[in-house]
């Protein structure tokens, strides 16, 4: 959002950097636009009321698509969708991540949060940290995601024996692992596109 603020302003012939110090102020890193209170809009749009005004209905509408985007995406029918949204989320980190994408009973998501941050070449996973998130959220079913910082996208035997404990839990728990996948730079692999929908006899 910095990157935005910045753009918008220098475009519209402020100063650029000023500007976006002060807004920073007002909306530092991570802050929930669609969360601010009236008293906090009035203030800020005071302090330049024509850009400022303008600055806070586009960001606000950017929000309001993106949370509309994200809840469309995820379904267990559309695996290509959320392989390229997990795909731009972790494909450039430097280190390895785990992200959890939970669902409601839609299969729409309710929650896309990372669970586990590793080295450069792996990390360390807890089914029971995963499954207390999910059943803290009242998840109906979830979506497992990793990034490889190798580069390589195709799952190694760690990954296969950890997608096997979830999917086992999950059935045992009634919260299904609908899919798992892998992601890069450049690429994602998908458990479900690449060997098809889970079943008992993929884990015997």
């Amino acid at each position: 959002m910095k990157k935005q603020v910045f753009s918008f302003y220098k475009a519209l012939g402020e100063d650029a950097a000023a500007e976006s110090a002060r807004f920073n102020l007002y909306f530092p890193e991570g802050y929930d636009m669609l969360s601010m209170d009236a008293e906090t809009e009035a203030d800020f749009v005071s302090e330049n009321p024509r850009v400022n005004r303008a600055l806070l209905h586009a960001l606000f509408a950017g929000q309001m698509m993106s949370k509309h985007a994200q809840k469309r995406l995820i379904s267990a029918k559309h695996s290509e969708a959320f392989g390229h949204f997990a795909q731009a989320e972790l494909g450039t980190l430097k280190q390895e991540q785990v992200f959890l994408a939970l669902l409601n009973t839609q299969l729409e998501l309710i929650s896309w949060e990372v669970v586990f941050v590793g080295t450069l070449t792996e990390v360390s996973a807890s089914p029971r940290e995963i499954f207390q998130r999910a059943l803290h959220k009242n998840a109906y079913a979830m979506i497992i995601a990793h990034n490889h910082p190798s580069g390589k996208v195709q799952p190694s035997a760690a990954d296969r024996l950890f997608t096997r404990r979830l999917h086992e839990l999950g059935q045992l728990l009634g919260l299904p692992l609908l899919d798992a996948f892998i992601v890069t730079k450049d690429a994602y692999w998908s458990r479900v596109e690449e060997e098809g929908p889970f079943e008992e006899s993929d884990f015997a």
